[in-house]
């Protein structure tokens, strides 16, 4: 499939070319079906090889990444953690280094991938972190809290626009839209009271880091969740505009298997989170004042 000729696959494999042939016969024999269309020194992919490599390629992908996870830290102990990209670069890893550094005995590996590629039941993370769901028992969850959704600025370019009387004259402002934000521009403002919204949109990001740190820049005023932006809040590099119109957002959880909360590294791990949490560091609390407040409005 990925070098589309016999030869090719040899050379990659390292071995030599009949071998291939063979092997490949032998799965098409073992599937009942062809695999591919042999032309001249070419092969082409049936519509069933297509299907087939599609459901395999993540179990290949997996293979390498536990290889090469074994390779890197050898016999030591090693947490898996599961976490969705933007939760991962907004949230997580700032987290995850600092528990590192408490427990040098043990290698914290992050799998930052699409929430869609990952599956619960396969076991093949040691915690996972996902947007709240209905579970099967058997899990135990811990959450990062009720995250809200409103308007988040820059102190930059908040002294350069003002602040907004109502909520409305947002449309008129430079907006950052991201496409993985929990609500659209539109919806919020139509909780706000502002019917058929059209909005001035300067840039359209499908991350949501990508668009937090947009408007840590200074670009535009972004859309999005408070767990996502807690810390750029809790920094000073953000601020909430009309918090009073603030939307329930999209609340993740932490999450592993109720059997596996006697292991070591997931003790510690699920019992050094729930600390710092408990000691204020909980992206839970809505980072920040509101924004009337600190600018004298």
């Amino acid at each position: 499939m990925e070098t589309g000729s016999l030869v090719a696959a040899a050379s990659k494999l390292a071995i030599t070319a009949s071998a291939v042939s063979h092997r490949l016969k032998a799965l098409e024999d073992h599937l009942g079906l062809e695999l591919f269309e042999r032309r001249s020194r070419a092969v082409f992919p049936t519509a069933a090889a297509h299907r087939y490599a599609a459901e395999i390629s993540d179990a290949f992908d997996r293979i390498a990444a536990a290889t090469k996870a074994v390779e890197t830290v050898g016999n030591r102990d090693t947490l898996t953690i599961f976490c969705p990209p933007s939760l991962a670069e907004l949230w997580l890893m700032k987290r995850v280094r600092q528990f590192a550094a408490a427990n040098e005995g043990l290698t914290t590996v992050v799998s930052c991938l699409s929430e869609k590629s990952v599956k619960l039941d396969n076991g093949q993370y040691d915690v996972y972190f996902l947007p709240k769901q209905d579970l099967e028992e058997g899990y135990e969850t811990l959450s990062l809290g009720r995250a809200k959704v409103r308007p988040l600025i820059s102190p930059v370019l908040l002294e350069r626009l003002g602040y907004p009387r109502k909520p409305q004259e947002l449309m008129e402002l430079p907006t950052i839209m991201s496409v993985d934000a929990p609500m659209s521009w539109e919806t919020w403002l139509a909780h706000a009271g502002v019917q058929d919204a059209v909005m001035k949109e300067v840039m359209v990001s499908d991350s949501s880091s990508f668009a937090i740190n947009a408007a840590i820049a200074g670009d535009g005023i972004v859309l999005e969740s408070s767990l996502f932006s807690a810390d750029a809040e809790a920094g000073g590099q953000l601020v909430p505009l009309f918090p009073e119109h603030q939307q329930e957002g999209v609340s993740f959880d932490m999450i592993w298997r109720e059997k596996r909360r006697d292991e070591e590294k997931i003790s510690k791990f699920c019992n050094w989170l729930e600390r710092q949490m408990e000691l204020g560091s909980d992206p839970k609390v809505t980072a920040g004042k509101n924004l009337k407040e600190l600018v004298g409005a």
